[in-house]
């Protein structure tokens, strides 16, 4: 097993049309549109993006709520039992102060990860008999049959509430399971344990004509992230109330974990998925989870310093775990074998997950991790967990989970044939390799500000939804391993910062100075009060060529019944000599808010379009696009119009600019600026227009120089593919064809739309 392969990979472009619309139904940056275009939210993008919250449809929702409101009422002793993840503490505290704050005599339940295990431990059942008038789970209990009905004939009421996937009978309970709902696009199926309680406490609220519980709901949403649920849909509704309640919470615990990690501003999906969540799963998973339960449900400001302090030390004592025993797993590696297979009698069973995941991130092998009798498995696309447990099952004695992650457990005088088992269903699948994608290519220069907050208009972003990654390319200009045993890469790529998180191991391999491709996402950086945006590189290359992600060549392949000249009719490169039929494009002029218009007309008529733009061409373009004002160039003219000055472009960039801000109200008739107020850019039609000119361009231009010739040529089709027919018109628009080579013996020139074709 060597270092694996990675193919490094573009997406397919998003076509300039639709582009062009979801720019203006969301009012963002074309950039932003484009990766929304790709990740399939292409029809009511606003609503899907920004959904209202809205009761969810589960069944047996109403009737769970009105047992707890009986239970309320009656004073009877409610017993909730959760889960010691993030996803299950905070579900349990959605519901114990929910329903507390209405009279309910409420007891909380954590299991201990070590002692008792996932769900409902039969251990337990005699002690929840005793406690119990009404028995509630939160995030589990869809499989704990035996244990539910064991309670039942205990005379004890029990609500299923989890998320989890269900086996093919439900246990004899009352169950609230989101998966029961039915089946359309509003995401409710995909709610987690948290989101579950959440909208089942609502259901209680509605049941007294009491308004929705949103002081609870940024409890559900930590939970909702934590868990890598979608954040679309339900969840996506509830993550953005939850967010926005985050800095002014009720919850005495999360002002105090917001505190003491020093979330400045707006908290983000991305501060709670690797700020807030970690220390609560630390102390789940050392066996002191009730630790943050009591974190979530005190009152008291003092007594949530000390717990959020604790869990500050308690996620510490994990890192260095996890630390230790990602080292002793590395040297244990066989490179030689298709799968990851390995022991140690010293490993912590809590922190198997983090380390498998970290020792696939190096070699892009499905790992399979075992500690004390216990095991936990990360796996690559294509090479089911599960299915590989359920090939080896003959010597495990419980196993479960899905094609991406997956836990059991096993006697470990088994664990020869276990690993041989593992070996035998790994070897029957292609050797996996890594796949690495950007939504599109970024220079140093092109990563600013205004970009971040464009994006930052379409948080919350995570699973389902995932920040935009670009490939940013220029010369590797910082680099040195930083933190605690050089865990970490500080790079620069020409003049943005950034850093690879994990990445401190691969210092050695590159050069300053070379070329290198970041694949990254954006982030700001505060430091001495001073903000930057930096890269938070996933990945680092030399590679000179990128590659069409396979899924988008797949995809235009299947449009092609709809264009089916575009991706064989387009060709980079000179025409081969005396080729008949043939448009040769040798440069492109821009004239207008659709630069790329000339070569779509081509693209309409008959024959064989070779685009042939070299280098001077194309920096030509990279001119022509900072023709068209972008947000940056608005303040500048702004600026400009309050002092009196002339602006130093071009007549026809100045005259964009002016109209933009007319748009925006920020200029009177004479041209003078208004006093300032705050204005959305993106409410200026032509700003928003001379941005999707500029992507244009700027697409044009990186996928001829970052794609072999077949992908550019099927990136750019796709690219000017209009949205219906296109007679064109009668001038050139720009478009300049090569005209010196003669016509073959017997062809015919003629004149298609000022494109010289032969």
């Amino acid at each position: 097993m060597s270092t694996p392969d990675t193919a490094w990979a573009l997406r397919m472009p998003a076509p300039l049309d639709a582009v062009r619309a979801l720019t203006d139904e969301l009012h963002v940056h074309p950039t932003l549109a484009a990766a929304v275009w790709a990740r399939g939210l292409r029809t009511h993008a606003s609503r899907r993006l920004r959904p209202e919250l809205v009761p969810a449809p589960i069944p047996h929702l109403d009737e769970a709520a009105e047992r707890l409101e009986r239970a309320i009422e009656r004073r009877e002793r409610i017993v909730l039992h959760g889960d010691y993840d993030a996803d299950g503490v905070t579900g349990t505290a959605v519901l114990t102060l929910g329903l507390r704050a209405l009279g309910g005599r409420v007891a909380p339940f954590i299991p201990d990860r070590l002692g008792d295990g996932y769900g409902v431990s039969s251990a337990r059942i005699d002690e929840h008999v005793a406690a119990a008038d009404l028995f509630v789970t939160i995030d589990c209990g869809i499989s704990n049959h035996d244990e539910v009905a064991r309670l039942r004939s205990a005379g004890v009421d029990v609500i299923v509430t989890d998320h989890h996937v269900p086996g093919a009978t439900l246990p004899a309970a009352l169950v609230v399971h989101p998966a029961l709902a039915p089946r359309d696009d509003d995401g409710t199926a995909d709610l987690t344990g948290a989101g579950v309680a959440y909208h089942l406490l609502w259901a209680l609220h509605r049941r007294r004509g009491l308004a929705a519980p949103l002081e609870y709901a940024d409890l559900a949403t930590v939970g909702t992230i934590a868990d890598v649920a979608p954040l679309l849909g339900a969840n996506r509704a509830l993550v953005r109330a939850g967010l926005e309640r985050m800095h002014a919470s009720t919850s005495a615990g999360l002002r105090a974990l917001v505190g003491l990690n020093k979330l400045r501003g707006a908290v983000s999906a991305h501060h709670v998925a690797f700020v807030l969540a970690p220390r609560l799963n630390a102390a789940g998973r050392l066996g002191r989870s009730n630790d943050a339960l009591e974190l979530l449900t005190t009152g008291s400001d003092d007594r949530a310093r000390v717990l959020a302090t604790l869990l500050d030390v308690l996620n510490g004592e994990r890192r260095t775990l996890q630390a230790r025993m990602l080292e002793q797993a590395l040297e244990i590696v066989d490179p030689a074998a298709p799968a990851v297979v390995i022991r140690h009698p010293e490993w912590h069973p809590g922190v198997m997950g983090i380390v498998a995941s970290q020792v696939l991130e190096r070699h892009y092998r499905p790992v399979f991790v075992v500690a004390q009798g216990k095991g936990s498995v990360r796996s690559t696309p294509g090479i089911s967990a599960v299915a590989g447990l359920n090939a080896a099952g003959t010597v495990l004695q419980r196993w479960g989970g899905h094609a991406a992650a997956a836990g059991f457990s096993l006697d470990e005088a088994n664990f020869e044939a276990f690993r041989d088992a593992i070996y035998d269903f790994v070897s029957s699948h292609p050797v996996p390799v890594r796949t690495v994608t950007a939504d599109a290519v970024l220079r140093p220069d092109q990563v600013t500000s205004d970009l971040f907050a464009a994006l930052a208009e379409l948080e919350p972003y995570g699973q389902g939804h995932v920040a935009p990654r670009f490939a940013v390319r220029g010369p590797l200009t910082r680099l040195r391993a930083v933190g605690k045993g050089g865990d970490h890469l500080q790079l620069g790529v020409g003049a943005v910062k950034g850093v690879a998180w994990n990445r401190g191991h691969e210092a050695e391999r590159w050069t300053l100075g070379g070329a290198i491709t970041a694949f990254a996402s954006l982030a700001e950086a505060t430091y001495r009060d001073i903000t930057t945006i930096e890269l938070r590189a996933e990945a680092l290359t030399d590679s000179p060529s990128l590659h069409l992600a396979p899924e988008a060549i797949d995809a235009h392949r299947s449009g092609a019944e709809r264009h089916p000249s575009a991706p064989c009719r387009l060709r980079l490169g000179p025409p081969p000599a005396r080729s008949a039929d043939v448009t040769h494009i040798t440069a492109l002029v821009p004239d207008g808010l659709d630069p790329l218009a000339p070569l779509r007309r081509a693209l309409a008529g008959a024959g064989v379009v070779h685009l042939d733009l070299d280098e001077r061409a194309l920096v030509a373009l990279e001119r022509a696009a900072d023709a068209y004002p972008n947000v940056h160039d608005l303040r500048t003219a702004f600026v400009a119009a309050q002092r009196g000055r002339a602006l130093p472009w071009s007549d026809a960039k100045a005259t964009l600019a002016r109209t933009a801000l007319e748009e925006l109200d920020l200029l009177d008739v004479r041209g003078r600026a208004r006093r300032a107020q705050r204005r959305d850019p993106y409410d200026a039609a032509t700003l928003r227009a001379s941005l999707v000119a500029r992507h244009a361009l700027d697409t044009l231009v990186n996928v001829i120089r970052c794609l072999g010739r077949d992908d550019a040529a099927r990136a750019i089709a796709a690219l000017v593919a209009p949205s219906g027919a296109d007679g064109g018109d009668a001038r050139t628009g720009g478009l300049i064809a090569d005209t010196e080579d003669q016509p073959p013996e017997g062809a015919v020139a003629s004149d298609r739309d000022g494109v010289v074709a032969v």
